[in-house]
């Protein structure tokens, strides 16, 4: 019995001693693909592992992970255009490999040239035409409306900075106290390699369509961003106008939205007129097998993208992944570089729907360099749930997303458990960056000048002083005319507002003053859209024949001055 004993200790250290071995001998990689040349990241490179079937893709950002259980020593690494690179790993351990691609050239002793010409492009019996054909005729099926009912959430994070700052910018005197703003970035990357971030909210949502009658109900349950101080900035009215220009991507919209303009879809009813379409490589070690599609407009100035789109070839001929740009000749609202990159993964009826979508656009005068401004939106779905009803009182109430009474009140604790990806170091700074830049005084002394000169108006808490541009004006009637005023603000009241003012005028030698009361029937500022409510007023004042004005005061101090005819 004691023999069996031991025998049975002997059989499970066996056992135990093969398991260690066996997880010894596991290797993790990972790492980036980038352009040797230019150091930019390569989408969707394919990867074998030597000497066996066992590979996989990059990802849009160009990074790779892969787990190994055997003694595998390479890992080869191709892309079209590009050589082919092999890697050696070691065994047993996990490693970052990064790898450089060189782009593909043929040394030639002598070149011969002929008087052959290119064939000329033409959509008739072009693959690449029969195969975009094919995903627009089953764009209906790949939609999200394709389903009765779906239901995700869904993260957002966007980021503004001025962008390609030089180094004599950055070494400013007005900077001197605000060096720990500025952010380094790789110089190959959109928006040069100095940036000064200006802006960064996140949000997250529950997300509920229902086909029939359609309707998607939004609710925000978090919500944080870079809170500026409202005396001098209006928070909610910037973030309402990045929505507007940064708005998702739909590849199988027939028009995409970028920055107020609307781009063509390499996708659109109506793609194989205005681009060409070229198939560049076919990924067999995926599952189902990709087709490359390179695809770029037929004239360069048009509103159109340039990229390239990843097929399925299972039948439902599904975008997988996305690459989007834009031509440098293209008139895009002084676009310098557009990039915008998009994933998507299978649902369980083996179609796929959009898992994230990156979106970079940086702004500038000049499309040869100079300062400019970079704006950056990513976007994650994720618990993708299809053809799950929920009762009618979920979907009701209006488009306007819904914002949860404590979205701005999450802690760290809760973001740092709810962001798909976790934030860079450097992003993640932002808020205290820009939260400490506030409590410096210089920065409210300039910031107090800034918003005088733009807004006309001096904050004192429940009440500013101004328009300063109305203190001193003259004219033919009055002659030298003083005034002063101001109005309440929403630190006082939400509901009721005053405005009020005096001015003298020392030709006719007569006071004028104005009094005006509004109630605010929505709760909101009346200063701010939409404007909803009741006001009372009384003036006495001096009006000059013929002037009707209705965007400035009409003793404004520029008004003072005049062309007039000398006779």
């Amino acid at each position: 019995m004691k023999h069996q004993y031991f025998k049975y200790i002997g059989v499970v250290i066996l056992l135990l001693t093969f398991a260690f071995a066996s997880n010894a001998q596991q290797t993790v990689v990972n790492g980036t693909v980038t352009d040797a040349t230019t150091k930019e990241t390569l989408p969707y490179v394919s990867f074998l592992i030597t000497g066996t079937e066992k590979g996989g893709r990059t990802d849009a950002d160009g990074k790779y992970s892969i787990t190994i259980n055997d003694n595998h020593t390479q890992i080869k690494f191709s892309y079209v255009g590009y050589k082919s690179v092999i890697k050696t790993i070691t065994p047993g351990k996990e490693q970052i490999v990064n790898v450089e691609l060189p782009s593909e050239t043929t040394q030639m002793d002598e070149v011969v040239i002929t008087a052959g010409k290119r064939p000329k492009y033409k959509n008739k019996d072009n693959p690449a035409v029969e195969l975009i054909r094919n995903v627009i005729a089953n764009k209906s099926k790949n939609r999200m409306d394709h389903y009765d009912f779906v239901e995700y959430k869904k993260y957002e994070r966007m980021m503004f900075s001025m962008s390609n700052l030089s180094d004599k910018f950055k070494n400013k005197r007005i900077f001197r106290n605000y060096k720990f703003l500025f952010q380094e970035q790789d110089s190959t990357k959109i928006g040069g390699k100095t940036m000064l971030p200006v802006f960064q909210q996140e949000k997250l949502s529950d997300n509920y369509f229902r086909k029939s009658p359609e309707k998607l109900k939004t609710i925000i349950v978090a919500d944080k961003r870079v809170n500026f101080d409202e005396r001098f900035i209006d928070n909610q009215g910037l973030t309402t106008y990045f929505d507007r220009m940064y708005q998702d991507i739909d590849i199988y919209d027939n028009n995409i939205s970028v920055v107020s303009n609307q781009l063509l879809s390499p996708i659109a009813d109506g793609a194989p007129t205005f681009y060409k379409f070229f198939i560049t490589d076919t990924i067999q070690n995926h599952n189902p097998k990709l087709v490359e599609l390179s695809f770029m407009p037929r004239n360069n100035t048009d509103l159109l993208f340039e990229g390239k789109l990843y097929i399925t070839l299972d039948g439902n001929y599904a975008v997988q992944n996305a690459y989007l740009t834009v031509n440098k000749d293209i008139n895009l609202n002084f676009v310098r570089a557009l990039e915008a990159k998009l994933d998507f993964e299978q649902n369980p009826d083996k179609r796929y729907h959009l898992s994230k979508s990156n979106l970079i656009v940086d702004f500038g005068l000049s499309k040869k360099g100079g300062t400019g401004f970079t704006g950056e939106r990513t976007v994650n779905f994720k618990d993708y749930q299809i053809n799950k009803p929920h009762p009618d009182t979920t979907y009701y109430g209006s488009a306007v997303p819904v914002v949860v009474a404590d979205a701005g009140k999450r802690s760290e604790e809760f973001w740092a458990n709810n962001r798909p990806e976790a934030l860079s170091p450097t992003n993640l700074k932002v808020y205290s960056n820009l939260d400490t830049l506030q409590t410096i005084p210089s920065f409210k002394r300039t910031m107090d000048v800034v918003t005088l000169f733009f807004a006309g108006y001096k904050d004192f808490g429940p009440f500013e002083m101004g328009p300063v541009n109305t203190f001193y004006s003259f004219n033919s009637v009055e002659g030298f005319r003083l005034r002063l005023g101001g109005r309440t603000t929403t630190a006082l009241s939400k509901r009721y507002y005053f405005e009020t003012y005096a001015a003298y005028g020392f030709n006719d030698t007569k006071w004028k003053y104005f009094l005006s009361g509004t109630y605010s029937l929505n709760n909101k500022s009346i200063y701010a859209f939409p404007q909803n409510y009741l006001r009372a007023s009384f003036q006495r004042d001096t009006k000059i024949p013929g002037q009707e004005l209705q965007f400035v005061q009409e003793d404004n101090f520029l008004l003072s001055f005049k062309r007039e005819r000398m006779t």
